[in-house]
């Protein structure tokens, strides 16, 4: 490969990179005005991971891809797919309920940290003095944004649910990696966890009582661009991304999701900023990226 083409895969990958996270830092401003018509967290996500599991699967389908499973594969995506995938998705976008969605974005932003503290946990690798720099800034951080002298805490309970979309996140990435899905195409793999995190929010809605129609043409248009936008084109651009400059330099490029969700939730949400917010955010960032960074050294 030329020095050329070297460079134009380099800018390739990094516009996926890009466009990944801002697609994903999207999520509230398509999600938010859905649940204001009364639809709740779990059938919201039921509508999103069924028109994308359509859309997804008819481009894999003429792609000619392969979605043979083992029993073993199988297992492996019910357990570790629809616990992590679907949990996160259902927990990070009910603590908009409760928390203003930048901020929630943001403190769900840290997988990263946790993911190295379940590494240390059950596949015993040494915590090295990055990982506890990271795990106080990470705490810093989220004291920052959930806590105000005037208010108190912002919200105990959203707190609790966005601490179970970092646990639950953390679990998929690592059981992705640990587990028979590493064996199966990135691609199919996406379109078989996002099915099985549609069954698991249909089995809630229906469980819970709150199945119900799409109550409007603006909230069947915010539900196709999410499955769009926020789950079809942010996922494909991030396996993109990683196939072109590497799941570093990908990574590196991520912060720019919560910021996204930030400036959305100042602009269309009119949601509060302030020098704490900012710096809490700062410092989050600053935790996740010396993470990474702690993980390409591992590995050079």
């Amino acid at each position: 490969m030329s020095a050329k083409e070297t460079n134009n895969k380099i800018i390739r990958g990094i516009i996926y990179a890009l466009i990944s996270s801002i697609t994903f830092g999207l999520l509230p401003f398509f999600s938010i005005p859905v649940k204001e018509q009364g639809m709740s967290t779990e059938t919201l996500m039921f509508y999103r991971f069924f028109v994308s599991a359509i859309i997804y699967g008819i481009y894999l389908f003429f792609r000619k891809a392969n979605f043979k499973l083992s029993k073993k594969n199988i297992r492996d995506i019910i357990l570790i797919g629809g616990a992590g995938y679907g949990l996160t998705g259902l927990t990070l976008v009910s603590s908009y309920n409760y928390i203003p969605s930048g901020i929630g974005t943001t403190i769900g932003f840290q997988f990263p940290v946790m993911i190295s503290i379940f590494m240390w946990l059950f596949y015993k690798e040494k915590l090295q003095k990055t990982i506890y720099i990271s795990l106080a800034l990470s705490l810093l951080g989220v004291f920052l944004l959930s806590y105000s002298p005037d208010q108190g805490l912002v919200s105990g309970f959203g707190i609790f649910l966005l601490t179970i979309t970092n646990l639950m996140y953390s679990m998929y990435i690592i059981g992705v990696n640990k587990s028979s899905m590493k064996e199966i195409d990135s691609s199919v793999l996406t379109f078989y966890v996002i099915s099985i995190s549609m069954i698991l929010c249909l089995a809630l809605s229906i469980i819970r009582g709150t199945l119900i129609p799409i109550p409007s043409l603006m909230a069947g248009g915010n539900i196709l661009f999410m499955s769009i936008f926020s789950t079809i084109i942010a996922n494909l651009t991030l396996i993109l991304a990683i196939k072109a400059i590497g799941s570093t330099i990908t990574a590196l490029l991520s912060p720019l999701e919560p910021v996204t969700a930030i400036i959305i939730g100042i602009i269309v949400f009119n949601e509060n900023i302030n020098i704490q917010i900012i710096t809490g955010v700062i410092i989050i960032i600053l935790a996740v990226v010396l993470i990474i960074l702690n993980g390409r050294k591992k590995t050079e």
